[in-house]
């Protein structure tokens, strides 16, 4: 690890909701950047949003830690001021408010810009600030839903399937997040201020390979199940669980082959035959003999062959696993109240300096005196005389 985080010195303004934004935020404000987020009055709605541990949002706790809360009413105009005022003296803002809400508040890129030349927005939208669909409000779901991923999902004869977390929003934060490394970058070379578009769409679909070609091809794509569409590997119910197979390749193939009694897919089934046109019949063999055993010998055996598998873990299981390896997976951070959240760790160890974390949470407007005092009375001397 570095003896100084790799953000040490960067200011992050955040105007921001809901996660891909204030997930943005915490990724640079974990690596060392202070991260001032800037919230309306009663503050972010999410700051309400269930579970709640006490009277603090579980959801916003996992979004905001390490950074510092200040309250603007940017409808106001000393308000707007003095968020401009920050503005002189940051590297970075980010939101992920709607495409035309900072023009119509004041605080849009030209007006940025002219307040800070080097200035770095960031705004992060559901479809892009171009795109025919700018005006569409989006959430999670409806990216998961227009990005196609949910036909892919799911079992051959039933309903398109949506993935069970926010997996939308965090890969947006993710991109967003490398988009600000890369334009701090550029920064050093040419001292502009830059606009950068991040949308959930995009970003989401991003995710996508050779179906993208596939699909422009005019090649009909099918639901699957758990298969994987380019290789033999499936799930399969064992005695007391499930389990996950890929003995991929010809000669992880021939080995497995031969583990689960089937010489004669070994000698006489080759892989890539296997793949096309063998599959139904693989299957069919792996639920049986899956069947009769239990989770830990299948993947005792796996692992003498070097053959690729794993459990399928309940998630509560998932969680206390990845939580026993001690590395930061898994973090507790410190709610507004000071109630202990446990929270997903810092995206990356690169950049992270040695010593304790910033791990709280701050209340609405905990750090208005400190981070806005100073810009309202330096505002206040400024007007002229009554």
């Amino acid at each position: 690890m570095a003896t100084t985080p790799a953000l040490e010195g960067i200011r992050v303004l955040e105007l921001t909701h809901a996660i891909a934004g204030p997930h943005t935020g915490q990724i640079l404000a974990d690596h060392g950047a202070d991260v001032i987020k800037v919230e309306p009055p009663g503050g972010e709605l999410a700051r309400g949003a269930m579970p709640l541990a006490d009277e603090d949002s579980i959801y916003f706790a996992a979004q905001n830690r390490g950074k510092r809360s200040v309250v603007l009413n940017l409808k106001e105009p000393d308000d707007l001021a003095a968020l401009l005022r920050l503005v002189e003296d940051s590297d970075v803002v980010v939101t992920n408010y709607s495409v035309e809400v900072p023009e119509r508040l004041g605080w849009g890129f030209e007006a940025l810009k002219a307040v800070n030349p080097s200035i770095i927005m960031v705004h992060i939208t559901g479809f892009g600030s171009t795109s025919p669909d700018r005006a569409m409000l989006a959430f999670d779901g409806i990216i998961q839903g227009m990005s196609g991923i949910p036909q892919m999902t799911g079992m051959p004869d039933g309903d398109p399937m949506f993935i069970g977390t926010f997996v939308a929003d965090h890969i947006t934060a993710y991109r967003a997040t490398m988009s600000v490394m890369m334009a701090l970058r550029v920064r050093e070379a040419s001292p502009e201020a830059q606009f950068v578009d991040v949308n959930m769409l995009t970003s989401y679909m991003g995710l996508l390979a050779h179906d993208i070609h596939e699909s422009l091809d005019g090649r009909p794509y099918m639901r699957e199940g758990n298969r994987v569409p380019v290789s033999i590997a499936n799930t399969y119910a064992a005695r007391d669980g499930f389990v996950h197979l890929a003995p991929v390749g010809p000669v992880k193939w021939e080995r497995f082959c031969r583990a689960v009694g089937r010489d004669d897919w070994a000698e006489q089934l080759p892989y890539d035959e296997a793949v096309l046109t063998g599959r139904d019949e693989v299957d069919e063999y792996l639920a049986q003999w899956c069947r009769d055993r239990a989770c830990d010998d299948i993947l005792a055996l796996m692992r003498e062959l070097a053959v690729p598998s794993g459990p399928v873990r309940e998630l509560d299981e998932a969680v206390r696993h990845l939580d026993a390896r001690g590395d930061e997976s898994v973090v507790r951070v410190t709610s507004p109240a000071g109630r202990t959240v446990a929270a997903p760790g810092p995206m990356t160890s690169v950049g992270l300096a040695d010593g304790p974390r910033r791990l709280r949470v701050p209340a609405i407007g905990e750090h208005d005196e400190e981070v806005l005092g100073p810009i309202r009375a330096a505002l206040r001397d400024r007007r002229p005389p009554a």
